[in-house]
């Protein structure tokens, strides 16, 4: 009778070892994502290596408004935003006022008086009223501000859709965040990058969050009226949250910028922005992000376990600034990068680059170097190290597909490696970008073998 017992000790053991290499099994079939370095960082890494104009990040080489500087100044040192250079240096001495409050710990959600100023910025230029309060989160930057928003808006294993060709922060924090990436295509036409609403209608099938970024980077696409209408009606449709990135939202040429807050309603909307495109303060890391009352209270949870806050004086620096630049100084950002976008289109034509349809906005040129020796056969990667060590000009490899992006599958060729993104922030500088397979770089006078 106890050779019974020992039959089922052994059947139970067995059943329970089987169980654990399914489960162990399954853990270790499971891809993990790595995150590395960021290919736009390494080829400014690459840039200065070489001593190449760099192409390939975007920051201009330009000052930030004298005003905005001065501010955050006058609250780093002075302790208030209205001081002068100065009026700041000449209270140096007395640092360590117990009445300097500006160089402390902000609202974890940002300072008030930065707040305030953003809300009634968006009032004075967009018609918008967002409550500082409940609805406005300062965060580190845009970078931060989707990090936080996607963190806290999804779970593992949800779909966030976006539009390729991408910035490359986009597959890499949904990859981060454990959620699963869906890609809707920009195709080049003669008027301009546009996407089949039957596959946009597809991709938000069961997603959770569409990522939209107009002007788009890349491709400096600006999404018409009739683009904007089938986004908000598809999303209304699948019950989609939007996040807006609009840090571009000043650089546009053609025509006047038209945020998708205006159509889509505050519920199913959060809009990521920043100083750093509009005031050339890139390193600043000052951005906000607007949501309804309910999904910022999550996004401020989720942010204040990240930073707990940004930093304060240059907070309020920004706030003195937001509260009296004019809109004839917001429409002089464009005017200021029309004629860079002309001089680079130009000069990669002249080369021998296609430069696709018109650039609507921001300060991209996506351009195809199919006909462009000796880098018409390179992969876009190749290309772009090839530009930068022998052409001095640094630039960033084209699109991917997303799941080429984060490793996931073997490279499609046509679309999936097909142009190049430049950007261009001296006038002065002639440059050739690079399309299908890389990207090409050329400086005034072109380089070798060009």
């Amino acid at each position: 009778m106890m050779w019974w017992w020992y039959w089922v000790i052994i059947v139970v053991a067995s059943l329970c070892c089987v169980g654990a290499a399914v489960v162990l099994g399954g853990r270790k079939e499971e891809k993990e994502f790595s995150v590395g370095e960021s290919t736009i960082r390494r080829m400014t890494r690459l840039a200065i290596e070489h001593g190449a104009v760099n192409l390939s990040q975007g920051f201009p080489n330009e000052a930030p408004p004298e005003a905005l500087a001065t501010y955050g100044a006058g609250a780093l040192l002075a302790g208030e935003s209205e001081a002068t250079a100065v009026e700041a240096a000449r209270k140096l001495p007395k640092r360590g006022d117990p009445r300097d409050a500006l160089n402390q710990y902000s609202f974890p959600f940002g300072a008030g008086c930065l707040r305030r100023a953003v809300s009634g910025y968006y009032e004075r230029v967009w018609g918008q009223r967002w409550e500082p309060e409940t609805e406005i989160t300062v965060v580190l930057g845009a970078t931060e501000g989707f990090a936080a928003t996607i963190r806290a808006l999804t779970k593992p294993k949800d779909v966030v859709a976006f539009f390729e060709p991408f910035h490359e922060l986009y597959p890499s924090q949904v990859a981060l965040f454990y959620c699963e990436a869906r890609a809707v295509t920009l195709e080049p036409r003669a008027d301009g990058w546009r996407f089949d609403p039957r596959k946009l209608d597809a991709a938000l099938r069961g997603a959770r969050l569409l990522l939209y970024n107009s002007p788009h980077n890349p491709t400096g696409h600006a999404f018409d009226e009739n683009e904007r209408a089938i986004v908000a009606r598809l999303c209304a449709k699948h019950g989609v949250t939007v996040v807006t990135d609009d840090i571009y939202e000043h650089v546009v040429f053609r025509r006047p910028h038209v945020p998708l807050s205006t159509i889509v309603p505050r519920q199913s909307l959060v809009v990521v922005d920043s100083i750093s495109k509009t005031c050339k303060a890139t390193g600043w890391r000052v951005g906000w992000v607007l949501a309804d009352e309910k999904n910022t209270a999550k996004i401020r949870a989720v942010h204040d376990q990240l930073v707990a806050c940004g930093p304060t004086p240059l907070q309020v620096g920004v706030a003195k600034y937001l509260e009296e630049v004019t809109a004839a100084a917001l429409n002089e950002i464009a005017d200021d990068y029309a004629p860079k976008r002309d001089c680079l289109v130009a000069a990669l034509r002249r080369v021998g680059f296609d430069t696709g349809p018109p650039v609507d906005g921001a300060y991209y040129v996506f351009a195809s170097y199919d006909n462009v020796k000796p880098i018409k056969n390179m992969s876009p990667l190749d290309a772009a190290m090839y530009l930068t060590a022998r052409i001095k000009g640094a630039c960033a490899k084209g699109r991917e597909r997303v799941r080429d992006f984060l490793g996931r599958g073997r490279t499609t060729t046509e679309m999936a490696l097909t142009s190049v993104h430049l950007k261009s922030h001296n006038k002065s500088t002639q440059v050739a970008a690079v399309g299908r397979h890389a990207c090409c770089v050329g400086v005034t006078g072109a380089g070798p073998g060009l």
